[in-house]
């Protein structure tokens, strides 16, 4: 069985640089985040070495092919800059994907402070790399401005142009947020409660609601979202959000859960749990199912058992480890 893995990433010391000063204005917990329990950190080499050392590792674990990503959060660079250096970052990844074409292939950054700009380079991406797609890690914004808003349109004309999805990955929150809901229980358990403990996932879930809420996928019926970590939550709430948004509230010509299953697709991010994958199989469909094992913040070494021995059928499982990536990406 194919495994194609999703959600894998790679750091970038130029974005890193760039980013870290509007990071740390933004996000109060910043420090604590750069410095975690040993236990949780990821490989130091895994986050800037893609060649041999990451397809031992792949081999290893079963995993045949990758899309890498950058999780450093580009939005936060403004102006020129951000265009200039998201152009740099996608090349660098190109030069480190390109030798291995069977193994690894790429999400592009995309400079979201300039909606126009971010589309004409994903455009470039595509066509002069060969990437198959975007990941925004967090917000496009720093501040209340999310993907829903309409100066994102060139980005979506764009993608369903291409026939091309975007992931929405999560990332940091603003202070007002973890003001309100993320204090007061120390820095530690406060930076994991609005990250990857709960409240990044919770926010990267809500964009998705807001895109369907405010009638991006009626604009762009073709737009394919990814969401990671089981979908963020929201496939669980679906009948939640059926009964509370109905067409009279929302205006839209469908119930919520229409767009989310025809626009959405999810991935577990290393969750390897089955309860997960059969309720998200049931209200999904088996072909809105792609893997991930978000390497290397997760180890990918869970991922071959937990595909080998997933309650699914053979076809089933085939679609799931890499013929849904594969048609939905081009591959």
């Amino acid at each position: 069985m194919k495994i194609i893995a999703l959600e894998e990433h790679i750091g970038n010391k130029q974005l890193g640089d760039a980013t870290r000063e509007a990071v740390a204005a933004s996000y109060p917990y910043y420090d604590t985040f750069l410095h975690p329990n040993p236990v949780d950190a990821p490989s130091i080499p895994d986050l800037i070495e893609l060649g041999d050392r990451r397809i031992k590792e792949m081999d290893e674990a079963g995993i045949d092919m990758e899309i890498v990503s950058y999780t450093n959060p580009t939005q936060y660079i403004t102006g020129d800059d951000a265009i200039a250096i998201a152009k740099v970052a996608n090349d660098t990844l190109a030069s480190l994907v390109s030798p291995y074409p069977n193994r690894f292939c790429a999400f592009a950054t995309l400079p979201w402070s300039n909606p126009q700009a971010a589309a004409d380079e994903l455009r470039r991406t595509v066509k002069e790399h060969g990437f198959v797609g975007t990941l925004i890690s967090g917000r496009p914004q720093t501040g209340n401005i999310f993907l829903d808003d309409p100066i994102y349109y060139p980005v979506w004309e764009a993608l369903t142009e291409l026939d091309l999805p975007i992931y929405i990955h999560p990332n940091y929150t603003t202070a007002d947020v973890c003001k309100s809901y993320y204090s007061n229980l120390g820095d530690q358990f406060d930076c994991v409660l609005s990250t990857y403990g709960y409240g990044w996932h919770f926010e990267a879930g809500l964009q998705v609601i807001r895109m369907i809420l405010s009638g991006v996928f009626e604009k762009y019926p073709k737009l394919k979202v990814i969401s990671g970590h089981w979908g963020e939550m929201v496939p669980y709430y679906l009948p939640r959000l059926d009964q509370m948004f109905s067409s009279a509230v929302t205006g839209l010509k469908e119930v919520f859960s229409f767009y989310y299953k025809r626009n959405v697709y999810v991935t577990p991010s290393g969750l390897y749990d089955n309860d997960s994958l059969q309720y998200c199989v049931g209200k999904l469909g088996i072909d809105h199912i792609l893997f991930s094992a978000d390497f290397p913040y997760i180890p990918m070494t869970g991922a071959r058992p937990f595909m080998e021995n997933a309650p699914l059928s053979v076809d089933d499982k085939e679609k799931f480890g890499s013929l849904n990536a594969e048609k939905l990406l081009h591959l």
